[in-house]
């Protein structure tokens, strides 16, 4: 098992800005969207992000659904692309791009538990 500390969205308006205009996650290895409204099946984009990242999305039991590479994309505002998962999640991770594996997250039986013992909202 690997821990990881990650920046930790739990609101609504921490959802919306999630890394937008984030350039330096400190000690952080990313950031943990934590949805407590059950499962999701929206998708996830890059507006005013600077940093390349990957994204992990979870299922309930913190398994991966599905991965993805997201480019930065500055200046486009809603013409962003998006990033879908490949089906319903309840959360989701982003790293830098290519840090999943750093965090354990890479990999068929790759899951992530949640402690918070050292997650900070961001």
């Amino acid at each position: 098992m690997v821990e990881s500390c990650l920046l930790l969205a739990a609101a609504a308006e921490q959802y919306t800005q999630g890394l937008m205009n984030v350039v330096d996650l400190g000690d952080y290895a990313g950031m943990l969207f934590d949805f407590p409204e059950g499962t999701r099946d929206g998708g996830f984009w890059m507006r005013d992000t600077p940093m390349p990242l990957s994204i992990a999305y979870l299922d309930t039991e913190g398994a991966i659904v599905s991965t993805a590479d997201m480019d930065p994309c500055l200046d486009l505002g809603d013409q962003c692309p998006g990033y879908r998962p490949e089906g319903p999640y309840a959360d989701t991770v982003e790293v830098p791009q290519g840090g999943l594996a750093a965090i354990g997250l890479d990999g068929p039986g790759a899951r992530l538990v949640q402690s918070g013992d050292c997650a900070a909202n961001f």
